[in-house]
């Protein structure tokens, strides 16, 4: 079995090369998205082994992303950590709620 794969979906180029660079380091392979939609047609595509999944992302957002997973039942596979800078508990809390499976607060 090879390095885990992971997607990074975060309309922010600058956090997804942050996180790209920290994750490679640790012997990952990554692959990005830029939105929403890009990231659902991804792993639709090719399912990864983890999403880090930005909440905040134009065309679809976070939480519609969480919500096509589901609703294709791609969550058996894929293990989703979300990305945000708006870590407030209610937005926490529904996003675990939805099928997270953990979060990072963005800096």
């Amino acid at each position: 079995m090879g390095p885990a794969r992971v997607l990074v979906a975060d309309d922010d180029r600058f956090m997804r090369a942050l996180v790209r660079q920290t994750l490679t380091e640790g012997g990952l392979v990554v692959t990005e998205a830029a939105d929403g939609r890009a990231a659902l047609e991804a792993v639709r595509a090719d399912p990864p082994d983890v999403l880090v999944l930005d909440l905040m992302m134009p065309h679809l957002d976070g939480f519609q992303v969480l919500a096509a997973l589901e609703a294709d039942g791609l969550f058996d596979a894929l293990q989703v950590i979300v990305l945000t800078g708006r870590a407030s508990h209610e937005v926490l809390t529904r996003a675990l709620e939805a099928g997270a499976a953990d979060y990072i607060a963005k800096p």
